[in-house]
């Protein structure tokens, strides 16, 4: 597991800045109101396809996390 975890971070380090870049202000803005229309209020962007199993659901709202086989 470890070995993974290390080439994720890996990749995900040598795709900074030119694949994987935080949004300036204007995309922030943009992303915020189009997320809060489908119900994600606060939400700037997504990451999709890497899961991380949690230890234990969080206290707050634990009930919605889940992944795309209802398993969290």
């Amino acid at each position: 597991m470890v070995n993974y975890t290390n080439r994720v971070v890996t990749a995900l380090e040598s795709a900074m800045g030119h694949e994987i870049a935080w949004p300036d202000r204007q995309e922030r803005a943009v992303n915020s109101a189009h997320f809060a229309g489908l119900g994600f209020p606060g939400c700037i962007g997504l990451v999709d396809g890497t899961l991380v199993k949690l230890s234990q659901r969080p206290c707050d709202d634990g009930e919605t996390y889940f992944d795309q086989k209802n398993a969290w």
